[in-house]
């Protein structure tokens, strides 16, 4: 993998990580219901896709500075990372579902 594609990984970790603990907070939740996941991830991968985009090029932008390979080749990472939707948002049900089970494991001393 190359250093953008894994820097790209990184970034895109962060923000969905970010974006989760902040569903958590304005909810008051712990974890999503394992019933509710899929409508979540539904709703906010619709609503933030285009945002997660933006928030990538003006990352990668401000850390590779005179590095950054310009638009196009960035552009055509994002085709790749994005052609598919439902492949998105499944990665990211079964990301949160680990996550939630492996930090419930740890709530309650598993």
């Amino acid at each position: 993998m190359s250093n953008i594609q894994s820097t790209i990984k990184d970034l895109v970790f962060f923000y969905v990580k970010t974006n989760y603990e902040k569903y958590l907070k304005d909810n008051n939740i712990i974890n999503i219901p394992d019933n509710e996941i899929n409508n979540v991830i539904e709703t906010l991968y619709s609503d933030r896709k285009d945002h997660l985009k933006t928030f990538l090029k003006q990352s990668l932008k401000e850390l590779l500075k005179n590095e950054y390979p310009g638009d196009l080749v960035i552009l055509n990472i994002f085709t790749n990372i994005f052609e598919d939707d439902a492949i998105c948002k499944n990665r990211l049900i079964l990301e949160i579902r680990m996550h939630q089970n492996k930090t419930s494991n740890i709530d309650f001393g598993l």
